[in-house]
């Protein structure tokens, strides 16, 4: 009923656009010469600039292609508060003077621009780029010197600051709605709290209209803002003129009112009629559908409709009822699933603590078996594999201490693994200290353990060679940078130091070295060493923050 109450009254309508089609065509007109009259004043503020600093660069050339830069540049930033700077260049591009620095010897920020002097154009303007000096954003105005013969010689430089430029053309009055911006023959915009960046085809197309094209720009937040773009001169510097747009309906539909007021009338008059109809047989039954839906979708599967819909319609309450048996089954289907889940994670906490349980057996026999052994090397091998069989009990009793299986938590973690090393490397008695900085960040369990066993070789590699009996200190610090995207495990000593290259159990061709390679290469992460004789000994472990997904559930 609607759609045929819609197509009866449909070519009114369309005559009614038409019209307001038309009208909102010189409404635009209209907008673009508004903005494109304030642009005037713009382009002739930024024209007056730039003829004062060519005319500024002729006067001056001879005192600054004799190095007074810097004198130069204090006589005219007074007159001229947009000049960032000014720069003569040799032949070769190579600063010879800058009023920002007494011995310059930085090369022409502008190489392409300064190709073209060198071919023999006498002035260029270039396009926005940030100052290394300033640090700012410039334009510049670059000036061709040449010797007595007429043979170049190098480039005097004006750099303009751009915050500058559009304090000057702001200083016009201008409704409170316009904004005045800059923008360079990159369509990169500069002084604009609405617009970032505009495209190339609005650059060639003001590049080619001296009176400007008026264009609508959407933002984020779906409003419109209409936007005049005026060439400045030679292409390289651009006025933007904004203001927000009248809107959608303004443009195409409702200028002037009269042209559609009547037949949009009655044409909503007749639409609310049958609104109301449909309302009370169809779309007051749909809503309580969609609110079931809602609620079965929040995982209310008990709800039940009871006498919501006695009333309905035979069609609506035949799908309601068939809602109601869907949730029934989801709800047997959603109970067996959490039951089995339940049933795994205990099975799998199970396993965990007897395989802890298993590796406390092994160390334990191991620890016998090294009471038996008279050779210190065969003792220390038997310690050193007791240690690596600890560290992976530890990481055995946090998985199943944990309700989450498929993550650790990586503080109480490191700092159980710490507390046990210290104990069992004996650091109170060798006066070593350990310093811990470790962030609350959780990792997959599958890397728990490569984790644990780097730390693990570290520690002890640091405990057996950089101290004497004086003792130290060891850092372990676990950190993620602010985008997440890497995590960084580093140990650090403040012992004896040695060359990389010649560390022994460290080294390259030690065993804990591959250990730790071997470690790293699983966790896709990278191994670095770095020490000095005298200056300590740091290994870091750098893993990808984002790269290894953890998986997670609901149940």
């Amino acid at each position: 009923m609607l759609i045929t109450i819609a197509a009866a009254l449909t070519p009114i309508l369309i005559f009614a656009g038409f019209r307001s089609y038309l009208n909102a065509q010189d409404a635009r007109a209209e907008r673009r010469n508004n903005l494109t009259e304030i642009s005037d004043r713009a382009i002739d503020e930024v024209e007056q600039v730039l003829s004062t600093v060519d005319t500024l660069q002729q006067i001056y050339e001879a005192d600054i292609v004799a190095g007074d830069c810097r004198g130069v540049f204090a006589t005219l930033s007074p007159r001229v508060p947009q000049l960032s700077n000014i720069a003569y260049f040799d032949s070769e591009g190579f600063t010879q003077c800058s009023a920002l620095t007494e011995r310059p010897t930085l090369k022409v920020a502008q190489p392409e621009a300064f190709e073209q002097l060198k071919a023999g154009k006498t002035t260029i303007r270039t396009d926005a780029f940030f100052g290394p000096q300033s640090q700012t954003w410039l334009f510049s105005v670059l000036r061709r010197v040449e010797d007595g013969d007429g043979q170049f010689r190098g480039a005097m430089a004006f750099p303009l600051r751009t915050d500058e430029l559009i304090r000057t053309i702001r200083l016009t009055n201008l409704p409170d709605d316009v904004e005045l911006a800059l923008s360079d023959g990159d369509g990169q915009v500069f002084g604009s709290t609405r617009i970032v960046g505009i495209s190339n085809t609005w650059i060639k197309a003001a590049t080619g209209d001296p009176d400007g094209e008026l264009f609508v720009l959407k933002t984020k937040d779906g409003r419109s803002i209409d936007v005049v773009v005026r060439a400045i001169v030679d292409g390289r510097i651009y006025a933007v003129i904004s203001r927000p747009s009248p809107g959608l309906f303004s443009e195409f539909t409702l200028q002037p009112l009269e042209s559609v007021g009547i037949p949009l009338l009655s044409f909503s008059l007749a639409l609310i009629a049958a609104w109301l109809a449909v309302d009370g047989l169809v779309l007051k039954w749909l809503s309580r559908l969609r609110r079931l839906a809602l609620i079965y979708g929040e995982g209310h599967y008990n709800f039940r409709i009871g006498e919501e819909f006695a009333n309905a319609p035979d069609e609506i309450l035949s799908f309601a009822l068939t809602f109601d048996r869907m949730a029934n089954r989801i709800a047997d289907r959603d109970s067996s699933l959490r039951a089995a889940i339940n049933t795994r994670d205990a099975a799998v906490k199970e396993i965990h603590h007897r395989v802890k349980n298993n590796l406390q057996i092994v160390a334990s026999f191991l620890n016998l078996q090294r009471r038996q052994v008279s050779d210190p090397a065969a003792r220390q091998v038997i310690s050193a594999a007791r240690h690596r069989i600890d560290a992976l009990s530890i990481v055995h009793q946090t998985l199943y201490q944990h309700e989450r299986l498929e993550t650790v938590h990586m503080r109480p973690f490191l700092e159980a693994l710490l507390s046990h090393l210290s104990g069992a490397l004996g650091m109170d008695e060798l006066h070593v200290n350990i310093v811990q900085k470790i962030e609350e960040i959780d990792r997959p369990a599958d890397d728990a353990i490569p984790i644990a066993l780097f730390l693990l070789e570290a520690v002890t590699n640091a405990i057996k060679y950089a101290f004497d009996e004086t003792g130290g200190t060891i850092n372990v610090t676990l950190t993620e940078d602010k985008a997440g995207e890497e995590i960084v495990l580093a140990i650090a000593d403040d012992g004896f130091g040695a060359d990389v290259d010649e560390a022994s159990d460290a080294g390259p061709s030690g065993l804990g070295s591959r250990l730790m390679a071997a470690f790293a290469k699983q966790l896709r992460a990278k191994h670095e060493v770095s020490s000095t004789p005298g200056g300590g000994y740091t290994v870091s472990l750098r893993m990808p923050g984002t790269e290894r997904v953890m998986k997670t559930t609901d149940f």
